[in-house]
């Protein structure tokens, strides 16, 4: 998001999609596989670079799932950021699994944590966070507040 170039976007492109598909309820594989389609139809109807999309073709043409751990990167670059929370939400069964598995990736643990965290809370809800890690959480008070206020949003 705080980076302008096209591969930047798009991956938020493909994250948002699949996020929204979480939010409605569908499961892991059906909004994984919504993703895959809507984004590389998108991708074609604007006419973007072929080079660029055949960048993303682990997570769009192949199941990113499929890959073993140690093909996954977690580097903090874009695409490696993005693989590799796709892959540890998609291979976890739990919150606290998948922000567990994103972690011991090793590399940017805290960037492909959070985006794999984001996922997962999604998905998992609120009630699948670990409540010892909620009450560690450095303002917590505000966190519930924009929770809350986020929620009320999604409701109108």
């Amino acid at each position: 998001m705080t980076h302008g170039h096209f591969r930047s976007v798009f991956a938020c492109f493909v994250y948002v999609v699949f996020a929204i598909e979480l939010i409605k309820g569908k499961n892991k594989k059906e909004a994984y596989i919504y993703t895959q389609r809507m984004a590389l139809e998108f991708a074609e109807s604007q006419r973007f670079n072929p080079k660029e999309i055949q960048l993303f073709a682990r997570i769009l043409c192949n199941d990113i799932s499929q890959y073993p751990e140690n093909e996954i990167s977690s580097s903090g670059y874009v695409l490696h950021s993005l693989e590799a929370s796709l892959w540890c939400f998609l291979n976890s069964g739990s919150y606290s699994e998948s922000v567990l598995k994103a972690v011991n990736l090793g590399e940017d643990t805290d960037t492909t944590g959070a985006i794999t965290g984001g996922l997962a809370g999604l998905y998992y809800g609120f009630e699948g966070i670990p409540e010892e890690w909620i009450e560690v959480l450095a303002r917590k008070e505000d966190i519930e507040k924009l929770c809350r206020k986020l929620k009320d949003q999604l409701m109108k």
